[in-house]
């Protein structure tokens, strides 16, 4: 992951809106399929990002109960907050 590039968490967009737990994670399976990982958004695996996922929770960037965390850079959120808006 691009350490140095703004990510946005689904727990986060949630907060910031003012919207129920999950709201951006239904848009963000709404444009998966129109998402590049790597562009639109990273995928941390508890298996091999466990680490990574333990300081997002620490942090209270993601929700506690999350396994697998989505981060989305800012090509991704803006179509996450383009779709919410819509």
């Amino acid at each position: 992951m691009a350490k140095t590039q703004k990510t946005w968490s689904l727990k986060e967009i949630d907060q910031a809106r003012g919207d129920q737990k999950g709201t951006a994670f239904l848009a963000f399976k709404q444009l998966k399929d129109s998402f590049d990982e790597g562009r639109d958004f990273y995928y941390l695996s508890s298996a091999e990002d466990g680490a990574e996922i333990e300081k997002l929770r620490a942090s209270d960037r993601i929700y506690a109960t999350t396994v697998n965390a989505i981060l989305l850079t800012e090509n991704g959120y803006s179509a996450v907050v383009d779709y919410l808006d819509g």
